[in-house]
């Protein structure tokens, strides 16, 4: 049986969905009902699959691999995605973006699924999209809350949507086991994600005035070794976030890292304290896996999915919106000991082989 990954982007950049569909391809590879397996991706160049690492050699669990890259033409991936529809038993459309050209290639007798990460199946679609989720068969929604979500939206669809939470990638849970934050150093807030206007719901800048209104009892008795806030990543947002931290007076203790290598990520989570997102719109909220992984606990605002990841064992959950409630859950995560053990469990549960079985089920 052939399964098909649609992807609108796979190797091109390195954000959420990009990890989580290279892991969904893994994952249709290991399904033994899948004798082979095809990627079409909008926005990757043939150049850009043929140096990642995953689609390179043109084999994945043993299997045949064929890859399309059809570099940001709408018009290639829809010839691509009609070819590879050909013969398949099974289509995954990996965002509802491209799922009219998934509902065109899907033939008569294929089962196609949608993979619904998170705000982008929250709200009503749009004309064309409303006409192509009547031909889909599954929905595989990464979070409960996505999943009652859509099916507030479209109750006819209920029958359809199925579970199937994110994994992590199994490099991460393959390092050594975490060790405690270095000593002697002042205790570190972390923070990643893509510093873009266009996603205000990360809650950045409630996460910088929290920081600023840290209670006392969160700072070491010497000056030098105060708290610390660290932001990983960047976008066009990233100026009115520096200029945040100078109007709150806390630049000087406020780091903006930009994007870095994976290996220098790990690096940060590892030298960390804790993590902090306040983020309102997580359909799953991966990179708090990322910090667990690593064995820090994190803060977060009791919103969409969120709680389905941070409870009290692995972390401290505040009132979206709330800034002053929100510089006491970042006291806490500091100030509290926190077991390694756990955290790192926190995230194994969400391991590679979880994905591949939940995935193998939805199917049913």
């Amino acid at each position: 049986m052939k399964a098909v990954l649609l992807a609108p982007e796979f190797a091109a950049t390195d954000g959420g969905i990009q990890r989580i569909l290279r892991l969904y391809l893994s994952a249709l590879a290991a399904d033994p009902a899948h004798s082979r397996v095809e990627l079409v991706a909008l926005n990757d160049s043939a150049d850009q699959l043929s140096r990642h690492p995953t689609t390179a050699t043109r084999l994945i669990q043993g299997k045949a691999l064929a890859v399309t890259g059809c570099g940001r033409s709408k018009a290639a991936f829809a010839r691509a995605a009609w070819r590879s529809g050909s013969g398949a038993r099974r289509i995954v459309c990996g965002h509802i973006g491209q799922l009219p050209v998934a509902a065109l290639a899907a033939r008569p007798g294929c089962t196609l699924a949608l993979v619904a990460h998170g705000i982008e199946v929250w709200e009503k679609p749009s004309p064309v999209n409303q006409i192509a989720l009547r031909r889909v068969d599954r929905i595989f929604c990464v979070s409960a809350y996505t999943r009652d979500r859509l099916a507030g939206l479209h109750p006819r669809l209920v029958p359809r949507l199925r579970v199937v939470p994110n994994a992590l990638d199994p490099a991460l849970l393959s390092a050594p086991a975490p060790t405690p934050p270095p000593e002697g150093r002042p205790p570190i807030v972390l923070c990643v994600g893509r510093l873009s206007a266009a996603d205000a719901y990360k809650g950045y800048d409630h996460l910088l005035r929290a920081f600023a209104l840290l209670p006392p009892s969160a700072f070491h008795a010497h000056p030098e070794l105060a708290p610390r806030l660290r932001f990983i990543g960047d976008g066009d947002d990233r100026p009115r976030l520096e200029a945040i931290a100078r109007e709150l007076r806390i630049a000087d203790r406020v780091e903006f890292s930009g994007r870095l290598p994976d290996a220098e990520l790990r690096q940060a989570f590892a030298d960390c304290t804790c993590f902090a997102l306040p983020s309102t719109g997580e359909g799953f909220g991966l990179v708090y896996l990322e910090a667990l992984a690593a064995g820090r606990p994190c803060v977060g605002v009791a919103a969409a999915a969120v709680p389905e990841l941070i409870h009290p064992g692995v972390g401290v959950l505040a009132p979206p919106g709330d800034d002053p409630a929100l510089a006491v859950a970042l006291a806490e995560c500091i100030a509290r000991p926190w077991d390694l053990t756990a955290l790192r469990n926190a995230a194994l549960a969400h391991d590679h082989p979880r994905l591949i079985t939940a995935l193998t089920e939805a199917w049913t």
